[in-house]
This record gives structure tokens, C-alpha cells and sequence, in this order.
């Protein structure tokens, strides 16, 4: 992998080098052209003049070529060591009846993943020829869902949709545990103190802060008391936010998390895991893959079959985002 990652920072640099030296020969032949174009303006322009802009333009043209062409060179050779280094015999572990009979299921997870992913043209496409019948009601859903995440992703960072729909769904999210509303107000109220608006970002805490603050909170939702007095110190720093100890809570990261802590919620309340199992799915394959082909191949060698059914001769080893129960693995 070390040798690939140099490779390929060799290949950017030859890259570079090259375009300069495609561009520097093209501009030089504009340059010649223009000078020829300004001298046939006022018939000052000899025969001679003219030969020689159509000589640079003829060894641009030429420069550029060998430079575009060493660069496929070598563009080639380099996807020709990544071949070599991840190589891989699919064949050893394809099992082309895996989902003969879960057709069905795997079309469904196909079109949920597009709604997911808010490409509704997609999913209707795919609905249409692979002949399902298309949810409209959970169409209308993850429509909603990604107007909403558009609109706090957006260059104004609009909360509104949001906080509405947290307000509307508190009691179900607070049963799950989900402190959405707090994190959508909190957003808020960085952003009016970014915003300079000090007097406004103190009234907003004032009206929304005090009751996650409260120590009758629900057991699923604990008090939030001691970020709320931590974000109240914020005031001290309100004229210098760049070079304070909240700096990094203003970060344009926190739109990113604030869409996605949204998209979470909806999702779960909607019955479905924060992320798209579709994705999960082709992740932990994608990890999976070296490592089963490499065990695969070593069994094959010393003729040994692994004919356990749904088990892995292996344990692979995945993010904890991707763990949804107790592994076990034989010590033998």
C-alpha cells in the first residue's frame, strides 16, 4: 500500500509538471497568433511573420501531444500496479445463488436506499422496471426529511423546518433517548451569537434552554444543565469568538452533524437504522472481501472446504458502526 500511495504521489507531481508545460506551449502559440492577428490590422504583417506563428503553433501541438502521451503512459503503468497489488480472485468466493431466492428483498433494499438517499427520480425508475410498487407515503416522508436537511445545509443555515418538527415530535424522540430538539437549539443558538446578535442569543436560551435544564428531565433524556451553563460563558467571549475556548464550537462542521443528528432522528422514528442497510451491507462486504478471498485461497491450497453454512471460516474486523450484535469467534 506504501508503494501505491507514492506512486501516486509521483503521478501527481509528473501530472502537474506536464500540464504546465502543455499550457506554457499553448500560450505561447496564442501569444505568436495575436501578434500576427494585431500586425494583419495594420497590413504590417509579412509572409514571414505568418510561418513562424503556424511553426509555433505546429510544435505546441506537438508538445502537447507528448506530454498527453507520456502521461497516459504512465497513468497506465500505475493502474497496472494497483491491479498487481489488489488482485483478487472473486471466483473463489462468488456464490451466484446467494440471493436466487431474495429477489424481492434485494429490489426492496435497492429502492428504500434511493428514497434514502433522496433520489426520488431514481427510485421511481427503478420501481417502474423492476416492477415494485412505489411507497408513496414514505416518498412524501424522506421528501420532507431532505427538504429540511437541504434547508439546514444551506448557505443561510435555516433551522426553522427543523426545530418545527422536533417541537411537533418531542414526546417520541425523548422516549427513544434522542436529544435532537436540544442539539437543533443549541445550533440556533451558536448562530446567533455568531451572528453578533448577543441580546437575541440570550432571550432564545432564556425561552428554550431552561426546560433540558430541568432535573425532572425523563430518564431517557438527562438534564442538560452542565452544557447549558457551559454555553452561557460563551458572552464572556462574544467579541472574540476566533481566539476563544468555543472556537471550535463554530466550526462549519456542526451543520454537517446537525443534518445528519436530523436525518438520525427521522429515520428512527420512522422505524429504520440511522443509515442505509444497503450501504452497511456493501461496506462490510468491501472489508470483508481481502480478507475471505486471502482465507478462501489458503484452504483451497491445502484442499480444505469451509462447508459451515452462513459462517465465515474467519472473524472480520469491522468499525463499530457496523456491529449490530455479539460476534463470536472459536478460539480453536
Amino acid at each position: 500500500m506504501d508503494s501505491l500511495i507514492r506512486d501516486c504521489n509521483k503521478l501527481a507531481k509528473h501530472q502537474s509538471a506536464s500540464t504546465q508545460k502543455a499550457l506554457a506551449s499553448v500560450d505561447a502559440a496564442i501569444q505568436q497568433l495575436e501578434t500576427v492577428r494585431a500586425g494583419l490590422a495594420n497590413s504590417s504583417t509579412r509572409a514571414e511573420d505568418i510561418s513562424r506563428a503556424k511553426a509555433q503553433v505546429e510544435r505546441a501541438q506537438s508538445q502537447v501531444s507528448e506530454q498527453t502521451k507520456e502521461l497516459y503512459t504512465n497513468v497506465a503503468k500505475y493502474g497496472k500496479h494497483v491491479e498487481k497489488v489488489f488482485k483478487l480472485d472473486l471466483g473463489v468466493v462468488a456464490e451466484s445463488q446467494a440471493f436466487e431466492d431474495k429477489r424481492s428483498v434485494l429490489a426492496q433494499a435497492i429502492l428504500l436506499h434511493f428514497l434514502r438517499e433522496g433520489d426520488f427520480e431514481a427510485a421511481a425508475s427503478f420501481a417502474r422496471e423492476a416492477r415494485l410498487e412505489l411507497p408513496q407515503e414514505t416518498q412524501t416522508q424522506f421528501e420532507e426529511m431532505y427538504r429540511t436537511v437541504s434547508a439546514v445545509r444551506s448557505a443561510t443555515h435555516d433551522l426553522t423546518a427543523a426545530l418545527e418538527w422536533a417541537v411537533e415530535h418531542r414526546d417520541a424522540l425523548e422516549s427513544h433517548g434522542i436529544l435532537l430538539e436540544f442539539s437543533l437549539h443549541r445550533l440556533r443558538f451558536l448562530q446567533l451569537v455568531e451572528q453578533g446578535s448577543a441580546s437575541m442569543a440570550l432571550a432564545y436560551a432564556r425561552e428554550w434552554f431552561p426546560r433540558f435544564g430541568s432535573a425532572s428531565r425523563p430518564e431517557a433524556v438527562p438534564s442538560q444543565l452542565d452544557e447549558i451553563e457551559h454555553l452561557m460563558g460563551i458572552f464572556i467571549y462574544a467579541r472574540r469568538l476566533d481566539a476563544s475556548p468555543y472556537a471550535l464550537l463554530f466550526s462549519e462542521r456542526r451543520w454537517e452533524d446537525g443534518a445528519h443528528e436530523f436525518a438520525s432522528a427521522f429515520c428512527t422514528l420512522l422505524g429504520l437504522s440511522s443509515a442505509s442497510p444497503l450501504s452497511v451491507t456493501i461496506g462490510a462486504g468491501a472489508r470483508a472481501l481481502p480478507i475471505v478471498c486471502k482465507v478462501s485461497g489458503l484452504l483451497r491450497d491445502k484442499k480444505v472446504e469451509w462447508s459451515q453454512q452462513n459462517e465465515l471460516a474467519v472473524e472480520v474486523p469491522l468499525p463499530d458502526d457496523m456491529r449490530f450484535h455479539s460476534v463470536f469467534a472459536c478460539p480453536v
